[in-house]
């Protein structure tokens, strides 16, 4: 009995119901999913269509270049197995070790194939679904073919990459060896390139990608500490931080009192779990005392976001498991307060003030504040972002359920 065959059929019943889900994902999305304005939500379900659905395909093809190469070689396939994410064939008779070497060599080829042409058709398609779709398969098939398979391969000692590497055909497998590293080098350049990151950007967010472009050429037009800065947030905004940072070096080298750098400083950090370094730069334009109004309550929301969020993700255990209480939540409440006095025009830190409050356990501060919210004309606000204001109603609803007991 194969333990080994029976082993990944058991995986491919386990991945069954994702992929039924993933179906079902995609065909409820097909309206939307394959449009220009690819969400948050759209690559969730290209990425599990593209594991799912797409690299069990890819690996149905690695089978399916052994089994041919095999063939054209005069070798007899005895079988012919795949599972999803496994595959196996086997062959008789007495092998030369080239034989062997080109077989076991065949597959993984076949997969380079597969993988190169995926991301022909992401640098040749238009649309922002099929660039990402056909990049997700590329990086899975090439993060499983040149690295996980061949290092399992390898510890195992079983498997394609112990024979090429095993084999007797020593030149073979040390040319094999050298391409094998430079298609490593050049995978994992394509993944973690700014360049190519950039690429994928402009491919898969048209909208950003119009106004990078505008922003891109005033910069060439002017190269001020302004037009650098609108630079450097469009490129954290796709999350390209390597290059908002290097960008920010220039801004301060250009102008050092612009002191909006410290804003975008700050979200680098926090974005990187930086939380304290994080408030530190938010606090160089609060501490200054700034003339700009806006910027004073945007540098006060943001630091109560970074508090906010380190309240929430830090500590782990028994530590992250307490309840907090209403004294947890006083530096960031604090925060949203100064926020509100910083530009009495806005409506933001009055709606992240009274999520806060509700939070803290003071419906009533926090009905007030939502009030004002719902209230914005009226009361002659404005919205500095202005989806915020279709969440006022459901932060009310929030705020006037009962609280819960606790256990």
């Amino acid at each position: 009995m194969d333990w080994q065959l029976i082993s990944h059929y058991i995986v491919a019943v386990m991945v069954l119901p994702l992929i039924v889900v993933t179906v079902r994902n995609v065909v409820k999305n097909s309206s939307t999913l394959f449009d220009d304005d690819l969400t948050a939500g759209d690559r969730t379900i290209l990425k599990q269509f593209a594991l799912f659905l797409l690299l069990p395909l890819v690996v149905l093809f690695h089978e399916m270049g052994h089994a041919l190469v095999a063939k054209f070689m005069g070798v007899d396939v005895t079988a012919f197995h795949w599972s999803v994410f496994f595959g196996q064939v086997d062959v008789s008779g007495d092998l030369t070790p080239m034989q062997d070497f080109w077989i076991a060599l065949a597959g993984n080829v076949f997969q380079l194939i597969a993988m190169l042409f995926c991301l022909t058709i992401a640098i040749f398609s238009r649309s922002p679904a099929i660039v990402a779709l056909n990049i997700y398969v590329y990086l899975f098939a090439g993060f499983s073919g040149l690295i996980f398979y061949p290092v399992l391969s390898i510890v195992s000692w079983n498997h394609d990459f112990s024979m090429i590497y095993g084999s007797e055909e020593r030149q073979l497998a040390m040319i094999t060896g050298a391409l094998h590293i430079i298609l490593i080098g050049l995978f994992a350049w394509t993944y973690l390139s700014e360049k190519s990151r950039l690429w994928f950007a402009r491919k898969t967010r048209p909208v950003w990608a119009k106004e990078y472009d505008k922003v891109l050429a005033r910069v060439k037009a002017d190269p001020s500490a302004v037009n650098m800065l609108s630079q450097a947030w469009q490129f954290y905004f796709v999350g390209l931080e390597k290059s908002a940072e290097e960008t920010l070096d220039k801004v301060e080298d250009a102008n050092k009192d612009l002191k909006e750098v410290w804003l975008l400083r700050g979200y680098l950090n926090q974005s990187k779990g930086r939380y304290k370094s994080a408030v530190l730069c938010f606090e160089q334009i609060t501490n200054a005392q700034v003339e700009d109004k806006s910027l004073m309550a945007r540098a006060w929301m943001a630091r109560g976001h970074c508090l906010a969020e380190e309240l929430e993700n830090t500590g782990g255990g028994k530590e992250k498991s307490k309840a907090k209480d209403g004294k947890d939540y006083y530096p960031i409440l604090m925060s949203y307060k100064q926020a509100c006095s910083a530009d009495a025009m806005l409506a933001d830190p009055h709606y992240y003030l009274g999520v806060t409050l509700t939070k803290a356990g003071q419906s009533k501060d926090a009905e007030a504040e939502l009030e004002l919210c719902q209230n914005y004309a009226k009361r002659g606000l404005s919205w500095l972002d202005p989806i915020l204001a279709t969440f006022v109603r459901e932060a009310v609803a929030d705020n006037r359920q009962p609280p819960k007991s606790k256990p």
